[in-house]
């Protein structure tokens, strides 16, 4: 407003001159202005002469213009100064709340970060030390002690403290080996300022050998007045300086396609401690074929448990297959040992040492193709059948195989050398027990081109059973080899060979013997002789197995009963597990394990069980079954395969009975 006033004033000022000097005014803006005028500048600076009029003018005018420029300037600079302090003003209270508002964040968190981090020595993280105490090594599957000490350093107690113990995995009780440790907390209330804690922790780690383990301690704690959780970690690492148990396997580092092998493992108990429910589980690799193993697998051909593993003790783990991979491949085997899982016995819960091995797979210069019965790899047989072998020799190699010849050589408690019937002129020489074939007698072996094969073949009868010596391995083993010579690229000569072995096992021969008595056996029967319609009678069934050379596994015998048939529930021996469904009206006798020669002499494998009759009009004149079929069924534990026996129906005919009269089998009205 003062600026205005200050403006109007100069306005009016300038227009008391008069009205001689505004018509002045007045004429020099039309000159100015006017488009006909001539540049008054211009001419000025070209013409130095003015008359009096003109100069006199132009000092008005040029006065007059000064003084207008001179309020305006005046006028507005002073609004803009003032309008600018204004702003000034504005701008530098808004930056002192801002600094002010920044200054207090800082000395707020500076005061906050310095009580609750050490500053004033409150409560802070840094002011709780763990310390822990033990072995930096172990062995693996030893006990471990460990003490750790917290200390609160704070002027402050630590509230609702809990100490939490993670462990490493395979990490075992002390107490007790089969419970696993995981974690545990330990409670330990208030820990007033300056005071400490102690904990001892005890456990049993395995692990391979030179494995790192780690320990992971945590403190909880709140403190007073604050909802918030605290934590202090802290890690202790623990190395493992032996294996619980020492892995040693046993097999060739190189071998031909299709040849077979024995990969055998020794496991050796390396702790003081028993470990119990210990597995053995070898991972195969792609083109292994299992065979058999001593002792038999347990599950799925490639897991084996024991009951216990005792400190020092070994188990031998032999296994038998053929592989078959491509020239120059590495084929690896994993040997994993540790203890069963408790939800699933076929599987490791806690690993305690685990071995890769592998072996190189070369192709072999001679190839050889074996199939007895049609069958690749080994055979099992019956004693006094015949088993014919047919096998391709094959040179593999680019060049020519001279001097080629093959020989199969026999041993085993089970081979009858007269039986021996080679093809293609063979030649069986009985002083060895061998066959020989060479370029004497097949003119190809001379000289074999690359890729030519020659097939030969034998047949040969096993013994029977009753040949063969007690506690001797019914098999026989036979052992292919065929030999050439190839020229090297020096002019040197260089043998090649291969060789490969098949068994022809017997199975055992098992067999089921059932009888009807009714005076004789452990039983005591009664009712009419004969058997008389609407009147019970009873029998007493025997069920006898007789068993050769190899020891039969999960042996049952099963059979089912009439409907005019009764179980009693009476059976001898009382120790035998023998079953009956009323439902299904079947009896199964759960009988285990069979040893070989079982049944002979005086070993046996027998149960008696009682039979009750009622006989119905209908059936007068007859001699009614008692009892269905049995069927025994097994495992041979050499061979691997699943054997049975069967015993026909019993009747009321117990003619192997003493006191067996003929007619007494007869219903009578």
């Amino acid at each position: 407003m003062r600026c205005q006033n200050l403006l109007l004033g100069d306005i009016i000022e300038t227009m008391q001159y008069g009205d001689e000097k505004r018509e002045k005014l007045e004429k020099l803006e039309k000159k100015l202005y006017s488009r006909n005028t001539p540049d008054i500048i211009d001419k000025g600076r070209t013409e130095f002469k003015r008359d009096d009029e003109e100069v006199e003018n132009l000092e008005e005018t040029k006065e007059i213009k000064e003084k207008w420029q001179d309020a305006k300037a005046s006028g507005f600079d002073e609004l803009a100064t003032k309008v600018s302090n204004m702003a000034q003003k504005k701008h530098s209270f808004i930056n002192k709340i801002f600094i002010f508002s920044i200054l207090f964040f800082l000395i707020a968190s500076g005061m906050a970060t310095f009580v609750f981090f050490g500053g004033m020595n409150l409560v802070s993280t840094k002011n709780v030390d763990i310390k822990i105490t033990g072995p930096l090594s172990v062995g693996g599957g030893q006990e471990a002690s460990f003490d750790i000490n917290i200390i609160n350093n704070n002027n402050v107690g630590l509230n609702s403290a809990s100490l939490l113990v993670e462990y490493p995995t395979s990490t075992r009780s002390a107490i007790d080996l089969s419970k696993e440790l995981n974690k545990e907390r330990f409670a330990l209330g208030t820990i007033k300022s300056g005071e400490s804690y102690n904990q001892n922790i005890k456990a049993v780690f395995f692990g391979e050998k030179d494995s790192l383990k780690q320990l992971k301690i945590s403190l909880e704690y709140r403190v007073e007045n604050s909802s918030a959780l605290f934590y202090k970690e802290k890690t202790y690492d623990i190395s493992i300086s032996s294996a619980p148990v020492i892995i040693t396997p046993t097999y060739p580092k190189e071998v031909n396609s299709g040849q077979e092998i024995f990969f055998n493992i020794e496991v050796a108990s390396n702790s003081k401690d028993k470990l119990n429910d210990f597995l053995i589980n070898v991972e195969y690799p792609f083109g292994f074929v299992f065979k058999e193993s001593s002792p038999g697998p347990s599950f799925n051909k490639n897991v084996w448990k024991f009951s216990s593993l005792n400190s020092g003790e070994k188990k031998i783990i032999s296994i038998r297959g053929n592989i078959i991979g491509q020239d120059n491949e590495e084929k690896v085997f994993r040997i994993n040992a540790g203890s069963a899982n408790k939800d699933d016995e076929r599987t490791i819960g806690v690993l305690i040492a685990q071995l890769m091995e592998s072996l190189l797979i070369k192709k072999s210069f001679i190839g050889l193709d074996i199939f007895i019965e049609g069958e690749g790899g080994n055979f099992v047989a019956r004693g006094g059948s015949q088993v014919a072998t047919n096998f391709t020799v094959r040179n593999n190699l680019p060049a020519e195989l001279f001097n080629t010849s093959v020989t199969v050589a026999f041993k085993g408690a089970a081979f009858d050398k007269l039986s021996i019937v080679p093809s293609n002129d063979g030649f069986f020489q009985s002083s060895n027990d061998t066959i020989l074939w060479d370029k004497r007698l097949i003119s190809e072996f001379s000289e074999m081109t690359p890729g030519s094969q020659k097939e030969l073949s034998f047949r040969l009868v096993p013994l029977p059973y009753s040949n063969i010596s007690t506690g001797a391995k019914p098999e026989i083993e036979m052992t292919i080899t065929a030999k050439g010579e190839r020229i090297l690229e020096s002019g040197s000569v260089e043998s090649v060979l291969a060789t490969e072995t098949r068994k022809i096992t017997l199975g055992t021969d098992i067999n089921l013997l059932v009888k009807m008595v009714r005076s004789i056996g452990n039983i005591e029967n009664s009712g009419p002789v004969p058997p008389k319609v609407d009147q019970p009678t009873t029998y007493t069934v025997i069920w006898n197995i007789n068993n050769s050379f190899n020891q039969v596994s999960n042996v049952e015998v099963r059979t089912t009963l009439p409907s005019y048939v009764k179980w009693t529930n009476i059976k001898s021996p009382v120790n035998e597990i023998i079953s009956y469904n009323e439902v299904t009206k079947e009896v199964v006798w759960n009988v285990g394990s069979v040893l070989p020669n079982t049944g002979f002499g005086s070993s046996k494998k027998e149960v008696q069980f009682q039979l009750e009759f009622l006989p119905s009009s209908s059936q007068i004149g007859q001699s009614p079954a008692i009892s269905g079929q049995a069927v025994l069924s097994g495992l041979d534990k050499i061979t691997g395969q699943k054997i049975s026996a069967k015993a026909n129906a019993v009747t009321t005919n117990f003619s192997g009975d003493s006191s067996y009269k003929t007619g007494d089998d007869r219903v009578v009205q």
